[in-house]
C-alpha cells in the first residue's frame, strides 16, 4: 500500500473555500448564507486547527463569506488572539537569534514566520503557533547548549550522544514561557529527510524584517521545497494552511528551477504530491506548468511506499526509523541501530520498563505505521 489521498470530506466545504480565497483559478465557492448555528463551532475550530483564521477574517470583512454579526465577532476575536501570540513569538524569535549569534551559530528562520512575511500579501493572513529554526548539523550540540543556558528544555532526550547531529530531524525545546521551538537540522524524519541536500539549503537565503530587524530565511526555491515537504509529509489529514503556503509560492517560483532542485534531491515525488494535493483540494482549475507536471507525475514504487508512511493517522516514528535504516550508508547503520534499540536510560525513562518492553513497543509501532500493516 502506498500514498493515500486526502479526501475533501475531511474538511468542512466552507473551509476549503476559505483556504482558496483569492487564489487565481480556484472554483471553490463560499456558502450563499451564513453557516448554521450547529455547524459554526466546528467550522471555527477547524479554521483554528488549519491556521485559517486570517483568511476567514479577510473573507468575512470583504463580504465574500456571509456571516452573522456574532460569527464575525468570534472570528475576529480568534484571529486577534492568534496575532497577539504571533507578536510574542516574533519577539522571542529575535531573542533566540541573538542567543545563537552570540554563540557564533548561523541560523535560518523556517515555516510560519518566514512564509508569512515573504510569501503572503499580508503577514496577518498566515497564522502560526510555534517557532521553527534551522541550524547546521555540526552546530546542533552547541545550539542546544546555548538554549539550555537560557532556560530552554528538551521535550525528549537524545537517544545517544551524536544522534541529533547525525540522524534526527531535530528536536523540540520549550522555554519557561511555554511555547515550542522546533530546532531543525533537516526538513523531516525518515528517508525523505535523508535526501535533503543540507549543503544546498545553506545558500544565501532571503532576508526579511521583524520589528525593524533583519533576519534570514531560506531562499525561495528551498523554501518552496520545504513547504512541499511540510504539506505532503506533515499533518494528516493534510493541513490546509500548509497547502495554502504551497499555493502562494506556486505563483512565483520558477518551475524549471524547482524541478531541477527536486530531482537533485530525489524529492520529485514529495513536490509532486504536495502540488497535486494543493491543486485538487483548493480547486485550482487553471494550473500552471509545475502543477501540470505534478498531476501527471507517477512516483516509483519505493517513493510511493515512503509517501505512504506519512499519509495515515497511524504514522509512527518506528516505521519511519526502519525505512531510514535502508537508506543509511553501511558505516552509519550500527550506530543508528544501537541508539534506537539500546538508547540511554534518560531517553527511556518513564516510557519503557526494560529493553525488552521497548523492543516489543517498537515492533508494534512498526506494524501499525508501515504501509503493509495498515492493509
Amino acid at each position: 500500500m502506498g500514498r493515500r489521498l486526502c479526501a475533501e470530506s475531511e474538511y468542512p466545504a466552507a473551509l476549503l473555500a476559505v483556504a482558496a480565497y483569492r487564489l487565481p483559478g480556484s472554483d471553490r465557492a463560499f456558502p450563499a448564507e451564513p453557516v448554521g448555528a450547529e455547524e459554526w463551532p466546528g467550522l471555527l475550530a477547524a479554521a483554528r486547527k488549519h491556521r485559517m483564521t486570517g483568511l476567514l477574517t479577510a473573507a468575512i470583512t470583504a463580504g465574500a463569506f456571509p456571516a452573522t454579526g456574532e460569527q464575525a465577532r468570534e472570528v475576529k476575536s480568534a484571529h486577534a488572539t492568534n496575532q497577539m501570540r504571533v507578536l510574542v513569538l516574533e519577539h522571542e524569535l529575535l531573542r533566540i537569534l541573538d542567543l545563537l549569534a552570540g554563540a557564533r551559530i548561523e541560523a535560518r528562520v523556517l515555516k510560519g514566520t518566514a512564509v508569512a512575511h515573504l510569501d503572503y500579501p499580508d503577514p496577518a493572513l498566515r497564522s502560526f503557533n510555534d517557532l521553527d529554526v534551522l541550524v547546521r548539523a555540526g552546530d546542533i550540540d552547541r545550539t542546544v547548549e546555548a538554549l539550555r543556558t537560557a532556560g530552554f528544555q528538551r521535550t525528549l532526550a537524545e537517544p545517544r550522544p551524536g544522534f541529533d547531529r547525525r540522524f534526527d530531524k531535530g528536536m523540540t525545546l520549550r522555554p519557561p514561557a511555554g511555547y515550542e521551538l522546533d530546532l531543525h537540522r533537516t526538513f523531516v524524519l525518515g528517508p525523505w529527510g535523508r535526501r535533503v541536500d543540507l549543503d544546498a539549503v545553506w545558500d544565501e537565503g532571503q532576508e526579511f524584517t521583524i520589528g525593524g530587524r533583519a533576519v534570514r530565511a531560506l531562499s525561495l526555491p528551498n523554501r518552496f521545497l520545504h513547504a512541499c515537504y511540510h504539506a505532503a509529509l506533515g499533518d494528516w489529514p493534510l493541513r490546509l494552511g500548509s497547502l495554502r503556503d504551497v499555493a502562494e509560492m506556486l505563483r512565483v517560483v520558477d518551475p524549471g528551477q524547482v524541478r531541477r532542485l527536486a530531482a537533485s534531491w530525489g524529492a520529485e515525488a514529495v513536490v509532486a504530491a504536495a502540488v497535486a494535493d494543493t491543486v485538487r483540494l483548493l480547486g485550482i482549475k487553471v494550473p500552471g506548468e509545475l502543477a501540470h507536471w505534478a498531476v501527471a507525475y507517477v512516483p516509483s514504487p519505493r517513493d510511493e511506499s515512503w509517501l505512504g508512511l506519512h499519509t495515515t493517522p497511524d504514522k509512527t516514528f518506528a516505521a519511519q526509523a526502519v525505512a531510514t535504516l535502508r537508506v543509511l550508508p553501511w558505516r552509519d547503520k550500527p550506530a543508528y541501530l544501537r541508539a534506537l534499540v539500546f538508547p540511554d536510560a534518560s531517553y527511556t525513562a518513564d516510557r519503557h520498563r526494560s529493553v525488552l518492553s521497548r523492543f516489543g513497543y517498537a515492533l508494534r509501532e512498526v506494524r501499525k505505521g508501515s504501509p503493509t500493516g495498515r492493509r
